[in-house]
């Protein structure tokens, strides 16, 4: 007589499906993951340059760089952070 095997079965899917669709999940999610460790990085990169950059002219120019974005950012509809 042939064992009878038992498909568990967990919103239309096997166990099988499952395993396979964990699996694929895990992938996208290491991926997204090391995409975020890399814009980190590349925004700490920029953030440094900027700021070197920003020691190179008149403090005086800056400031009116800033003001400037500020306005037209609140013109915009968008919110300024200080």
């Amino acid at each position: 007589m042939a064992k009878a095997t038992k498909e568990v079965v967990t919103q239309g899917k096997s166990v099988e499906e499952l395993k396979e669709i964990a699996q694929t999940l895990q992938a996208q999610l290491t991926e997204h993951q090391k995409l975020a460790n890399h814009h980190t990085t590349m925004a700490t990169k920029a953030q440094g340059a900027l700021e070197v950059l920003l020691q190179l002219i008149p403090k005086e120019e800056v400031e009116e760089m800033i003001a400037k974005e500020e306005t037209d950012n609140s013109s915009n509809g968008e919110v300024v952070e200080s």
